[in-house]
This record gives C-alpha cells, structure tokens and sequence, in this order.
C-alpha cells in the first residue's frame, strides 16, 4: 500500500483463477481494496468492460487477487446512460 496516494498493487488473473494475467493500481476505499475491477478492452471490435471481482486468495497474500470474471460489451445507446 503506498500511504501517501492510498492506492495498492492489484493482481488481474487470468479465467484459469491461477495464471497472472497483469498487475494494476488501484485506489483503496475505506482502507480496502475496491470488490470489482472493470478494464477497458475489445469485444468483437467495439468496446467493452473485462470484469475482474476480488478474491481472497493466499497465493498473491503481497497484493489482493481478481480472477477474471466476465466481458460487458457496450454498444453506443449505452454512451446515452
């Protein structure tokens, strides 16, 4: 945890819930990591969302785990919202 941005190193994982996939950082809220983590990314080339939701897992103990959970694509009516 860096105290003076209250951000930490978050580790994305792959669908596999094991492999890495990348590492982020992300802010802390209320001295948590965030539940979720959307990632901006493609989906059949329009832009979507690579969701990746908190895991509590021993493995990656030095950084909060996110196994991969889903894509949300967007279309452009979701640019209205």
């Amino acid at each position: 945890m860096d105290a003076l941005t209250r951000t930490i190193k978050a580790a994305l994982l792959y669908e596999d819930g094991r492999t890495l996939d990348s590492v982020v950082v992300v802010p802390l809220i209320g001295g948590c990591p965030p539940g979720e983590i959307r990632v901006a990314t493609l989906f059949a080339g329009a832009l979507a969302y690579d969701v990746y939701e908190l895991d509590d897992d021993e493995e990656f103990s030095s950084m909060p785990a996110y196994p991969y959970r889903s894509t949300i694509p967007l279309t452009t009516a979701d640019l209205d919202d």
